[in-house]
């Protein structure tokens, strides 16, 4: 069994079952778009969700690549609500929401197309076939199936009177696809209808019903929503099939994002090792020819003398008679030396000298010849020094664009960024002191309403600095818990760091608290209470001249990476790397270009954080003091820590 190239009818069912209690009553929030693949953005109940479609797969995904741009699709879906995800056991499945349906088709050529009441309101590519015509304006037909439904019995009786039990028949009568009916057999022997009916209804079931045991196969790359016994060898099981499809896709389609970006670099490198190879069989040529001529130069010098009364008694010879001189020369002897031949058109004579041909010409002395033979082996040699200076200019050039090709390749591949489930503590601002205790802080006037009446109690601790325009900041404890004035520094620093008085560009400034049970939004008479305002009624504490800095870092967890924020006696216990910030002068955007620029220079995976997501923990104008490494803890016991007091 070859690797899977795309999903197939079945694997789609599974998708479909695994994505309906997932997306189902999400929105549509952004539609985007990077070359064959459309990513759909949806927010559930709990959480941010993306789906990927392409030739090759429609699935959840983790993985975001940079470089997306928004699809046309966006005008006509985004804010629409998903009723569900539907799957016809054909390589086709739709995604129905309140305001249309879209139809991803998986079969060549891949298409997505938008309906509303069957009406073609949007569509990929337009096509036209012998059986149906998809275009905007015109009512949508989906591919024509030309298998029967795998789903009734008497379509299986049917396949097995006209065509029999086989992997083929299973494949192209039920339209099982190659794999699914080569499991079929495999598991029932295809022997008769009972036992093989049995199979197809089991493996039919498990993938309606979501009874799925994901596996990716290691030995034979291969992904299937159940173990297969038509596979042997090592494998992994999966928490679900959308992130096994994920993960096995994901792989393959970085791979040709890096070779897409790399094609130009490595087609033009082809082109000049093609020239290298011909300049190299110049060179050599020019080189053997060089060495030919200065051979026979040499030669000449060497027995100057014989020659010369040769070409004396020659020249006599021709004076006498021109139209016998060839056959009268011909085989003539000179010493040791012999007449070949002569040319009469270019008055060449070829004599043997040494056991080497040479030749003479009776317009010009042996001497003349020789400085001839020896100015074409500098001509030839200066052809061979030339080439090889060209020759260095081409290896040097291909060098570059193989190591272009590389750094862009490379680029490619960490520019994919793991997009993982977040937690609900992460909706907002949050942190772990350094005496482990958690901390929520409101990233703006609804999240402050959020905090207080459904994650505060009546216990935990309620912090605001000292001035109009700051976070809600809670320090989650246990009833009865009491706090330790380090983690009250920390939390006090936390909620400073984040309020107006950093836009202000002050360096301190006061922060009050008290319990959860003294913060209401209920106003003395005649008074207002802003959204995201409360009143504190009795006794308060302050934490007074806090220092306003604060932490920006990255923690990365296997393939996930995760910005943070803690006060500097925080930051370490939470992030592998991190920068320390005080008020400054340097705009938000560019201190966190910088700290991009700076954390890149720590960990590669850097270079997938968009700079605005940075920006969204810088509090404002800053100045960066230091940069650090962390010994973070692991992030199972971040969830715990929060999830032990969640309420």
């Amino acid at each position: 069994m070859l690797g899977k190239k795309a999903l197939n009818a079945l694997d789609l069912v599974a998708i479909a079952s695994e994505l309906n209690p997932v997306v189902g009553g999400g929105r549509v929030i952004r539609v985007y778009r990077l070359g064959d693949s459309h990513y759909f953005k949806i927010r559930t109940r709990t959480d941010i969700v993306y789906l990927v479609a392409n030739p090759r797969r429609f699935s959840q995904t983790w993985r975001i690549p940079q470089g997306l741009s928004p699809s046309p699709l966006r005008r006509l879906v985004e804010g629409c609500v998903v009723n569900g995800i539907e799957a016809n056991l054909d390589r086709v499945i739709s995604m129905v929401m309140n305001c249309g349906k879209l139809t991803f088709e998986l079969i060549p050529p891949f298409n997505i197309i938008f309906t509303v009441n069957d009406t073609i309101k949007w569509v990929l590519h337009e096509y036209r076939g012998k059986d149906r015509e998809v275009k905007v304006g015109l009512t949508y037909i989906e591919p024509p199936r030309r298998f029967l439904d795998p789903r009734f019995f008497d379509n299986l009786l049917k396949v097995a009177e006209e065509s029999g039990l086989s992997v083929e028949s299973l494949s192209r009568r039920l339209g099982l696809g190659v794999d699914w009916a080569r499991e079929v057999c495999s598991r029932s022997g295809c022997s008769d209808l009972a036992s093989t009916w049995f199979s197809i209804r089991g493996i039919l079931e498990a993938l309606h019903l979501g009874r799925l045991k994901p596996t990716i196969y290691l030995n034979t790359p291969y992904v299937s929503p159940l173990p297969l016994v038509t596979i042997n060898g090592e494998f992994r099981e999966v928490a679900s099939f959308n992130k096994a499809v994920d993960e096995y896709f994901s792989a393959i389609e970085v791979e040709k994002a890096a070779e897409d970006k790399v094609k130009d670099y490595e087609e033009e490198a082809a082109r000049l090792e093609s020239s290298v190879r011909e300049l190299e069989e110049s060179i050599g040529k020019y080189m053997t020819e060089a060495s030919e001529f200065r051979r026979r130069g040499e030669l000449i010098m060497s027995r100057l003398y014989e020659l010369n009364e040769l070409h004396g008694e020659l020249l006599n010879l021709y004076a006498k008679s021109k139209d016998t001189f060839k056959s009268n020369v011909k085989g003539m002897v000179h010493g040791d030396i012999k007449v070949i031949d002569y040319d009469p058109l270019r008055k060449a004579i070829k004599v043997m000298v040494n056991d080497t041909e040479v030749e003479l010409n009776l317009g010009e002395k042996p001497s003349e010849t020789a400085t001839r033979y020896f100015n074409e082996a500098k001509r030839l040699e200066k052809k061979a020094k030339a080439a090889e200076d060209k020759l260095n200019e081409l290896r040097s050039r291909i060098d570059e664009l193989r190591s272009r090709a590389r750094e862009e390749s490379e680029e490619a591949k960490a520019n994919v960024r793991f997009i993982a489930s977040r937690e609900w503590f992460e909706r907002f601002r949050w942190f772990i002191t350094s005496g482990g205790l958690p901390v929520l802080a409101g990233k703006d006037a609804n999240q402050n309403e959020t905090l207080v009446k459904r994650y505060m109690n009546p216990w935990d601790v309620f912090l605001h600095a000292d001035i109009q325009g700051g976070p809600v900041t809670i320090i989650k404890v246990s009833k009865g818990q009491e706090v330790k004035q380090a983690d009250l520094a920390e939390a006090s620093q936390y909620a400073a760091a984040y309020s107006k008085a950093w836009k202000l560009g002050a360096n301190s400034i006061d922060v009050y608290y008290a319990k959860g049970e003294q913060v209401s939004k209920r106003a003395p008479s005649g008074e207002y209470v802003s959204k995201g305002g409360f009143m504190v009624y009795g006794q308060r504490g302050w934490v007074r001249g806090v220092e306003l800095v604060i932490g920006v870092g990255i923690r990365i967890d296997n393939d996930v990476v995760r910005l943070v924020s803690a006060p500097p006696g925080a930051i370490n216990s939470l992030a592998n790397y991190y920068i320390i910030l005080k008020p400054g002068n340097v705009e938000r955007s560019k201190v966190a270009s910088d700290i991009k620029e700076l954390l890149m220079g720590k960990h590669p995976a850097v270079r997938q954080i968009p700079v605005e997501h940075i920006m969204e923990h810088v509090p404002g104008p800053s100045t960066i003091i230091s940069v650090g490494v962390g010994n973070p803890v692991d992030w199972g016991r971040v969830k715990e820590v929060f999830n032990r007091i969640a309420g």
